[in-house]
C-alpha cells in the first residue's frame, strides 16, 4: 500500500495500543523510503493533529481517547504519507449513529479541502448519499448501478436497487397502455410493457386522504416521529403500506381512509 500511494483506514481502527496518538500518526513515516527528519515528522504530526481536530492529545494512548477520535487518528495515521488513493472500509461502523453523522460530515470537509480520491465501503445507504459525488451499488459481487446520489435516488435502475436505498413499499399492479393500476390508483409506466408488474413506492411518495380517489385503506398504526407521522396501514389488496403524513394531520388507529400515489417506480415482474 505504502509504494503505491494508498491510504487505508480500517472499520477498527488498527491503531497500535502502546504507541501514543502521535506516535501512532507517525509511524509510516517512520517506516517510508522518503527520509524525513524528526523535526519534520514532529511538525507533520501537528498539522495532522490540526486537522482532524485533535490538538492536545498528541500524547494519549488510545485507550484514553473515545472511538470517535480513535477513528480520526486511523485517518491521520493514512492522510501521513501523502497517499494519491485513499481507501476507507466501512470505518464508522463501530460507532453509534451521532457520532457516525458527526464524522462523515467531518470527513466530507476534509475531503473537499485535500482533494484526494476516496473510495468509501458502506452497507449504510445514507452514510454512502451523504458523502459520495458518485455511488456504486453491488449485489452479490455485481455492479447493478453506478452514478451521482440524485441518479440512483431519483432514478432507479432496478427494485434492488430501489428497495437497498431505504424503506420502499411494494404494490403489485398491472400495466396497460404504458398506465400502472392498483385498485384504484394508476401510476405513469412510460416504456413498461403490458402485463404483471410491481409498483415501488417511499412513504414520503404516498398520500393519504379520508375521502376521494385512491386505494381504500385503514390504519393500524400511527408513530409520531421529530419530521412528521408515519402512518402503518393496510390496503384492501391485503398489502401493508407505510406513508409519511404532516404532523399536524389528524388521523388513528382503525380509522379508515385512502392511499394515493404521489410518485412510484414501476418495474415489470420477473
Amino acid at each position: 500500500m505504502r509504494e503505491r500511494g494508498v491510504g487505508f483506514v480500517f472499520q477498527h481502527y488498527a491503531l497500535f495500543p502502546h504507541m501514543t496518538v502521535g506516535e501512532n500518526v507517525a509511524f509510516g513515516m517512520k517506516v517510508s523510503k522518503v527520509r524525513r527528519s524528526k523535526d519534520e515528522i514532529a511538525r507533520r504530526v501537528e498539522d495532522l493533529l490540526r486537522l482532524v481536530r485533535l490538538e492536545g492529545l498528541g500524547n494519549r494512548f488510545p485507550t484514553q481517547i473515545s472511538g470517535g477520535q480513535r477513528q480520526r487518528v486511523a485517518l491521520a495515521r493514512a492522510l501521513a504519507v501523502d497517499p494519491k488513493v485513499l481507501l476507507l472500509d466501512e470505518p464508522f461502523g463501530a460507532l453509534d449513529a451521532n457520532v457516525r453523522r458527526d464524522l462523515r460530515r467531518w470527513l466530507r470537509e476534509i475531503h473537499d479541502e485535500l482533494g484526494i480520491t476516496t473510495l468509501f465501503v458502506t452497507h449504510d445507504q445514507e452514510e454512502a448519499l451523504d458523502l459520495a459525488d458518485r455511488v456504486v451499488i453491488l449485489n452479490e459481487g455485481r455492479i447493478v448501478q453506478q452514478g451521482t446520489p440524485e441518479d440512483v435516488c431519483r432514478r432507479p435502475g432496478s427494485a434492488f436497487v430501489m428497495k437497498f436505498l431505504g424503506d420502499t413499499n411494494r404494490l403489485a399492479g398491472t400495466v396497460t397502455g404504458g398506465i400502472a393500476r392498483v385498485s384504484g390508483a394508476t401510476v405513469p409506466a412510460p416504456g413498461v410493457g403490458d402485463g404483471p408488474v410491481e409498483i415501488l413506492a417511499r412513504p414520503v411518495d404516498l398520500g393519504w386522504a379520508t375521502a376521494g380517489d385512491g386505494i381504500p385503506a385503514q390504519v393500524a398504526r400511527v408513530i409520531d416521529q421529530p419530521q412528521g407521522r408515519r402512518i402503518l396501514a393496510r390496503i384492501e389488496t391485503g398489502e401493508a403500506v407505510e406513508l409519511d403524513v404532516p404532523a399536524d394531520m389528524q388521523v388513528a388507529a382503525s380509522d379508515h381512509g385512502y392511499v394515493s400515489i404521489l410518485r412510484g417506480n414501476v418495474f415489470p415482474v420477473s
